[in-house]
């Protein structure tokens, strides 16, 4: 009998299941770009996302708040990623020519800059530890607290604050050391690093 009432609740959908997947579908390229920066790999990055979706639908019941899906996604993806390496027992890496450039339009001098730019960035963040990883893109890119981040990776405020000290530095030296290799005349940094 309860299963009749889910399908029925999910074939005929009340404003507020109508509200949470439209939520849910804002949420699917923030996602997919988090997973990608902890995964490395593409198809990796795609089941991610898709086994939280699954997983927000079925516990859809757990969120209070809609306001509050974003940092409910992640710790998901997060839990979903932890349990991956485990099973892998391994850190998945990637290298450079993986790196997916799908979005950069190459037809203009402005776009072939930003796309050097993100590959630079992009490279730099993929030498970090996963772990630091995790944190400079839940923070510096997915723009979440230090509280919600700390929430997410099951660690206090104060270890986030110092992980993210140590991964914003290496960061710094590994943009500074591709500058000196490249001997380009300007280091790119991510906004909260000027």
């Amino acid at each position: 009998m309860k299963v009749i009432k889910t399908i029925k609740r999910w074939v005929k959908p009340t404003p507020q299941t109508s509200l949470f997947n439209e939520r849910l579908h804002d949420n699917y390229t923030n996602l997919y770009r988090l997973a990608y920066s902890w995964a490395q790999q593409k198809p990796l990055a795609q089941d991610l996302v898709q086994e939280t979706m699954l997983k927000a639908i079925e516990k859809n019941y757990q969120l209070k708040q809609l306001d509050d899906m974003t940092p409910w996604l992640c710790k998901i993806m997060h839990n979903l990623y932890m349990d991956k390496l485990r099973y892998d027992h391994k850190w998945l890496f990637v290298e450079e020519t993986e790196i997916d450039n799908q979005l950069a339009s190459p037809s203009s001098e402005d776009s072939c800059i930003e796309e050097q730019t993100h590959s630079k960035i992009h490279l730099a963040i993929s030498q970090l530890s996963a772990g630091q990883r995790e944190i400079i893109t839940l923070v510096d890119l997915q723009g979440l607290s230090y509280q919600q981040t700390s929430e997410i990776l099951d660690v206090p405020i104060g270890t986030i604050m110092s992980r993210l000290s140590r991964a914003r530095n290496q960061l710094k030296q590994l943009l500074k050391e591709e500058q000196s290799v490249s001997g380009a005349n300007n280091v790119v940094y991510l906004e909260a690093q000027k």
